[in-house]
């Protein structure tokens, strides 16, 4: 849910403003990371390994993930709005950063004490 008002009200004002800076794709890609951090605990218990120690208490972590992700996406319009000629490859980049925040937050945010 924070990503859907985060994303949402960003997408909401470049194209109020009218800035021609976001790509097709990146209407639907937003959602991606969220994607990833719900589904890599699940790969990681069909292959029989152990994930990261988690608990009930750990319902900060999509926030976390939802607010990093958001960080890079208002980065990576600043971006395309000064160098419009790297919109392109700037927007992979940000996609797959997002990617990787997603894994780190499994992988790395340490689980809360309970």
């Amino acid at each position: 849910m924070p990503a859907a008002i985060l994303f949402g009200a960003t997408i909401a004002v470049v194209r109020a403003v009218r800035w021609n800076v976001l790509l097709p794709m990146e209407l639907g890609t937003w959602i991606l990371p969220g994607i990833v951090h719900v589904l890599t605990p699940v790969a990681i218990y069909s292959v029989d390994m152990t994930p990261p120690p988690k608990g009930l208490f750990n319902l900060i972590d999509p926030a976390v993930v939802a607010v990093l992700c958001w960080l890079v996406f208002v980065a990576r319009i600043a971006w395309a709005r000064k160098r419009p000629q790297s919109n392109r490859p700037a927007a992979y980049a940000a996609i797959a950063l997002n990617l990787a925040i997603a894994l780190g937050v499994v992988f790395f945010l340490p689980p809360l004490p309970q």
